[in-house]
């Protein structure tokens, strides 16, 4: 029995057999190579590159919605040392086939490596294996088993487009001595331009139907169409490229796993994720509705005191025996913040909560005139959902 122990080591040493060794060498853009300076052991022709075992070309998806290429990498050491693998991203790397005009690959030539010890016009090439990797990350950390949220990168244009459905909540006064809730739905229509670094500010025009509200004075209830001006302001919208050290493990010899600490370049959304973004807007414009546009071209002409019936009416609202009239101008505000979630590429769902002073004009019969102008001023909470692009 004691004989036959010594085919024990000889059974279990094929599962710690090292994979196949080759004399490769990988060149490295001129620009990676502060990053791989201790680690480049010659130049070659005038370029720098690293010599060692090419495993595999590895495709992977990212946090981003898209895919980083690397290439599986185990430097040339001596015997006594173990040689961690390097995750090497083709970005870093030049390309071979391309370099010597060779036929390139369905994978554009980064599959093929050259081999050491060769003259430069001609070279000895080989293909390794690609692989590619799914991933079941959740960007946002929902865990939730079997459901897998991922978010596109969201590319803005030089221009956006809001499509929003309102739900609005406010007082109303359809007499002067009665006031009565409404929760009343309309929708806007925001279009402008972006600009900034990263395109994180807008402004354009936004155009709604309005909500309908009453002319106080006569009980009459009007529909109150807006034009306001539209200023937006988008968080991270930014790209942000932090270096970092890392350590990599992936190691398939057998025995006790080294790593090696390897700089590589992340690419961030400042602050929030790329999925979801919060954005601050604000508003300032005017009511076109007929009354609204009327006490506007009151409130220039008392400006200018153009007429007399003007100066008339507004010495007597300055003397107070005009108290339920106001001579202000209509002028409407409003400022709101939400979040925006990346659906598409090209396409938010988007969700926010905001508040609108909102003045509109009305009129009465006073001191022999027949239509007196005056604005009211209500306050309103405003809960938008829509898209925008």
């Amino acid at each position: 029995m004691r004989k036959l122990l010594w085919l024990v080591p000889v059974l279990l040493l094929p599962g710690c057999v090292r994979p196949p060794q080759y004399n490769d060498i990988v060149r490295i853009r001129p620009e990676a190579v502060p990053q791989w300076q201790n680690a480049l052991q010659d130049t070659l022709y005038g370029g720098h590159f690293l010599r060692g075992t090419a495993l595999e070309l590895q495709i992977r998806p990212n946090e981003r919605g898209s895919f980083d290429t690397v290439l599986l990498f185990r430097p040339a050491v001596s015997r006594e040392e173990r040689s961690p693998v390097w995750q090497i991203p083709i970005a870093q790397l030049q390309n071979i086939a391309q370099r010597f005009g060779l036929d390139t690959t369905a994978y554009g030539g980064w599959n093929v490596v050259e081999t050491y010890g060769v003259t430069e016009h001609i070279p000895t090439v080989r293909s390794i294996p690609v692989r590619f990797l799914a991933c079941d990350c959740l960007p946002l950390g929902i865990g939730l088993p079997g459901f897998a949220l991922r978010c596109p990168e969201r590319r803005l244009p030089w221009y956006f487009i809001e499509l929003r459905g309102v739900a609005g909540g406010y007082t109303d006064l359809p007499t002067r001595t009665s006031r009565q809730g409404w929760i009343r739905y309309s929708g806007e229509l925001a279009v402008g331009m972006r600009f900034g670094t990263h395109r994180q500010w807008g402004i354009g025009l936004v155009a709604s139907p309005g909500m309908p509200l009453y002319n106080s004075f006569r009980t009459e209830l009007l529909r109150r169409p807006l034009t306001l001006l539209h200023l937006r302001y988008q968080f991270g919208s930014e790209r942000v490229i932090r270096r970092r050290e890392r350590l990599f493990h992936i190691d398939p010899t057998c025995g006790p796993v080294r790593t090696e600490p390897v700089l590589e370049e992340e690419e961030l959304s400042s602050p929030a994720t790329g999925c979801i973004r919060p954005f601050l807007y604000g508003q300032l414009g005017l009511s076109v509705d007929r009354l609204t546009l009327r006490m506007a071209r009151f409130w220039l002409a008392q400006k200018q005191q153009c007429s007399d019936c003007v100066r008339f009416l507004k010495d007597l609202e300055a003397s107070g025996q005009l108290p339920e009239v106001d001579f202000s101008a209509p002028l409407s505000y409003g400022l709101g913040i939400g979040v925006e979630v990346a659906a598409t590429s090209w396409m938010d769902l988007a969700l926010d909560l905001g508040w609108r002073s909102l003045a509109i004009g009305e009129e009465t019969a006073l001191l022999g005139f027949q239509n007196v102008p005056s604005t009211r001023r209500l306050h309103m909470l405003l809960f938008r959902a829509g898209v925008t692009f």
